[in-house]
């Protein structure tokens, strides 16, 4: 990829996440309604500026806006099962921000071939593309937090991480979403062959 920047230095919240899309599909959405649900998870104007810039970029502005407005009645039937939902708001995430779709990329590369992998292993193969720095770090510290609460893989102990099952997802719109997430790698159409990518280590398609 070229350009190849992080642009993501705080985590949100799925809940928070979830929260911000209900209110985007229901027609309600506003900085000031984000605000006040960020204000339940932090303090500090500064951060709650960065954290109301990033929950735009993955609702609001989303690059997949066009798939939730022409789908609105199934984007919100999925939100009704955990992990539809939480898949959906992974997707965005990655859409919104292709540093977390290239994190989540190095984790399906090593999953592929192992159960458990060491934090360690991750970000030096991220900081061989991003740069071993303050923000790559920052970067992935937000990112990788949003993958463990979706339920994608987990960390059974400090700087270790474990992959079981991938995730079941019932609603059509959600994998759709999933796969178009992936455009924020290829930066091209999604083609049969690219199912078989690292990327898609987590979802069954």
């Amino acid at each position: 990829m070229d350009n190849k920047s992080i642009d993501i230095n705080q985590r949100i919240p799925l809940d928070t996440l979830h929260v911000a899309l209900e209110a985007y599909l229901n027609d309600v959405y506003t900085n000031e309604y984000i605000l006040e649900q960020l204000r339940l998870e932090y303090s500090g104007e500064n951060r709650l500026k960065k954290s109301l810039r990033i929950v735009n970029k993955i609702i609001s502005k989303s690059p997949m806006i066009e798939i939730i407005d022409s789908r609105i009645d199934e984007v919100k039937q999925s939100l009704k099962k955990k992990t539809d939902r939480n898949v959906l708001l992974i997707a965005m995430l990655n859409a919104a921000f292709p540093f977390a779709a290239d994190v989540l990329q190095v984790f399906g590369k090593y999953f592929k071939v192992q159960d458990v992998i060491n934090a360690d292993t991750v970000k030096k193969t991220i900081s061989s593309t991003y740069g071993g720095n303050r923000a790559t770090e920052n970067g992935i510290y937000s990112v990788v937090p949003m993958f463990l609460e979706a339920g994608l893989f987990d960390r059974p102990k400090q700087g270790i991480y474990e992959f079981s099952n991938k995730l079941s997802v019932s609603s059509q719109v959600v994998l759709d979403m999933y796969k178009e997430s992936y455009r924020s790698i290829i930066k091209g159409p999604v083609d049969e062959y690219h199912l078989m990518d690292p990327y898609f280590n987590f979802v069954k398609i």
